[in-house]
């Protein structure tokens, strides 16, 4: 074989395998870009799983008078949060007076975090049918008898129920055991009426026992007129 052929083989196979060797080279580079696109990935998901970015908001709430509180956590949020979150809630309504009208606080805690909301009592609202006024009572009891505890025995218009919620009534400065008269006052439409309980002493009654031995006074027997003549012989002697 001539010389001139057998260096171009010699230099084809040469630059044959250069290029073999830097193809294999460029396709580990590849693989190792790929590898470290994937780890990032796997990183940046665990930044997004993280519970610290919780937010917790509560309701400012509005109640009547005497209405009970909810024990439901859920109905005190204004915003949404899952199960495992709200399995952690602690409800704290301690300091909400429901007998009174007033603007209170209560708070959630949600690890160690407290939130706070605000329920406002408010005094319950009275129907169409509100009185003008009222016109009161005067009260006629014996020494000892209970007072009537309903305030409509004390006022001459008929009372709805709302009505009566609204009234309050003073018996404060009536002595049952005494007799006396005393008075006593409705508070009503932020008004105060003032009525009169006359307390009298009880006044026995005479009574018939059927069966009991009863004694008979014998009837009591006129005397005779004496005769004339017994008279003149009287005055004889």
């Amino acid at each position: 074989m001539d010389k001139h052929v057998r260096i171009i083989t010699v230099s084809s196979l040469a630059l044959l395998g250069i290029l073999c060797i830097s193809s294999g080279v460029m396709y580990n580079s590849l693989q190792a870009n790929n590898v470290e696109e994937k780890i990032l990935v796997v990183v940046e998901q665990k930044q997004v799983s993280k519970e610290t970015d919780v937010d917790i908001k509560l309701k400012n709430l509005t109640i009547e008078v005497n209405t009970p509180l909810s024990v439901k956590i859920i109905d005190y949020l204004d915003s949404a949060v899952s199960d495992e979150v709200l399995a952690n809630l602690k409800l704290d309504t301690s300091g909400v007076n429901v007998t009174e009208a007033g603007t209170y606080n209560y708070t959630v805690t949600y690890k160690k975090k407290a939130y706070q909301g605000i329920i406002i009592v408010k005094e319950k609202e009275v129907t169409n049918n509100t009185l003008q006024s009222i016109t009161l009572k005067t009260i006629n009891i014996n020494v000892g008898t209970a007072l009537p505890t309903d305030v409509s025995n004390y006022v001459i218009e008929p009372l709805s129920d709302d009505i009566k919620a609204t009234m309050l009534i003073d018996l404060s400065k009536v002595n049952v055991n005494t007799a006396g008269s005393y008075q006593y006052t409705i508070t009503y439409n932020n008004s105060i009426y003032t009525g009169t309980i006359v307390v009298t002493e009880t006044q026995p009654t005479l009574s018939t026992n059927i069966g009991e031995n009863t004694t008979t006074e014998e009837p009591t027997q006129t005397p005779e007129s004496p005769t004339t003549e017994e008279q003149t012989n009287t005055q004889v002697n």
